[in-house]
């Protein structure tokens, strides 16, 4: 191959090819570590806070664990996002799947629906508290809105859960 047969249509691709696969690694890790927090918040964390023996013990713990939780899936979010748009925008034209842009979407709107449906509830628990004080707070409301937050935050294990199914499938049937 000659010097004048190297040119920016040829070589460009080629050097993506690097970035593409390490992008959407980096995008299934972080979306599997996003799926996994969630998951584990759902199913297990929840749970053991309502085995607390009092209500301001288990508000605490409660508040404690959603601050917790927003620390670590916004970067998680960001991440998946980020990895998954750059991975479509560095992907050679013919390997421009649409999957990959799903994939990005998906931990957004999860993460729109966790901001629209379970941070409302657990505002209301905290103006529970603050009516209250933390003494008079009836612990019967506060499992009942614990559980209404779990209940409601299972929308955003399927939301996340969904997209690594989607990242996994895809990124096997790329064969990256």
């Amino acid at each position: 191959m000659s010097l004048a047969a190297y040119t920016a249509a040829t070589v460009v691709p080629s050097m993506c090819r690097p970035v593409v696969a390490l992008t959407k690694f980096v995008g299934v890790g972080s979306l599997g570590l996003l799926t996994g927090v969630s998951f584990a918040t759902s199913f297990a964390s929840i749970k053991s806070l309502l085995t607390l023996p009092s209500a301001p013990a288990a508000h605490r713990s409660f508040t404690h664990l959603t601050n917790s939780i927003s620390s670590l899936t916004k970067p998680l979010t960001y991440i998946t996002t980020i990895s998954f748009i750059t991975a479509y925008i560095f992907s050679p034209s013919h390997k421009k799947h649409p999957y990959l842009l799903f994939t990005a979407v998906l931990p957004v709107l999860s993460s729109g629906y966790a901001y629209a449906v379970l941070n409302p509830k657990a505002e209301r628990m905290d103006r529970l508290l603050e009516e209250n004080g933390e003494k008079g707070v009836n612990g019967e409301e506060l499992r009942n809105g614990i559980l209404e937050w779990e209940q409601a935050s299972w929308g955003v294990v399927a939301g996340r859960g969904l997209g690594f199914l989607l990242a996994v499938v895809g990124i096997w049937g790329d064969g990256a």
